[in-house]
């Protein structure tokens, strides 16, 4: 297999592994900070691991913008498990995936980055498929895990563009700190009623391979493919992340969320193919 054939089976990989979350975290029973604290454990170790392994380990103390960085990762994931844990999988990752709508909206001010007329037509796109969700029957609990999911797609806005500014320097640091601050941030929660035994496995799975390893791989995966290639592949991940909900737990997203997350992930990938052909040209 070639270098770029190698890189393109990881970014698959990274794909596939990021989509477990939703299965994952709705199949253990437990706070779901708790989930994101003792995820993030074992996420942190494998990185540690690896890097180490490599003889690329830095830990060295993170300046200010990958503590901001790191904070954003932290964030994040406490936002997308409670929105996966409030409302359907397919709502939490699609409302996740309008990331770049934000990084659009952010960067004027955080990278001095200028939004064009084509960015706002996709940036409106985007917000009429999002409001095509709340065309359902939602429940309190429901509104409330989409509020969480539009918050965990800010937050990933966020840890691009820390990333971004701070271009240069070792992405893995802001990984490794990251997952440090979820594990201290959701300490308090590791209690009663304690999960069995094998939904600790499968948390513990889920930080070794879900976050730790998959992060690992897309670091790899990045220096050997295109920005384009990286946006359609990493597609895979809201579209399979529902299908094992549903394969396995039996969820079943609404009609309107059917239908706004078919715009949110056209407009959203097309929007990315569209700027990376113009970077690229």
């Amino acid at each position: 297999m070639t270098s770029r054939g190698k890189c393109l089976f990881f970014l698959a990989a990274t794909a596939v592994l990021w989509s477990t979350a939703g299965v994952i975290i709705k199949s253990v029973t437990w706070n779901p900070a708790a989930i994101v604290s003792c995820r993030s454990l074992w996420a942190g170790l494998t990185l540690v691991f690896l890097l180490r392994f490599r003889g690329i380990l830095d830990l060295s103390w993170p300046d200010r913008t990958q503590w901001g960085g790191a904070l954003a990762l932290a964030l994040l994931s406490f936002c997308f498990v409670g929105a996966t844990r409030l409302t359907t999988a397919a709502n939490a990752i699609l409302m996740q995936y309008t990331a770049p709508v934000w990084v659009a909206l952010l960067a004027p001010l955080v990278l001095k980055e200028r939004t064009s007329r084509r960015d706002w037509l996709f940036i409106g796109l985007t917000f009429g498929g999002l409001a095509l969700f709340f065309l359902d029957s939602l429940t309190l609990q429901g509104l409330q895990g989409m509020a969480l999911g539009a918050l965990s797609g800010v937050c990933f806005a966020g840890l691009v563009l820390f990333m971004r500014k701070g271009r240069g320097a070792p992405p893995m640091k802001i990984l490794i700190y990251g997952n440090f601050l979820a594990l201290l941030g959701g300490l308090y929660f590791w209690g009663p009623p304690w999960p069995s035994a094998g939904d600790l496995g499968l948390v513990a799975l889920a930080g070794i391979f879900q976050f730790g390893l998959s992060y690992y791989l897309y670091s790899l995966a990045s220096q050997g493919v295109s920005s384009l290639e990286m946006v359609l592949v990493t597609a895979i991940e809201p579209i399979l992340n529902p299908v094992w909900v549903f394969l396995i737990l039996g969820e079943k997203p609404g009609g309107w969320a059917l239908v706004g997350g078919g715009v949110v992930l056209v407009t959203v990938t097309g929007w990315s193919v569209l700027k990376s052909r113009v970077k690229l040209s």
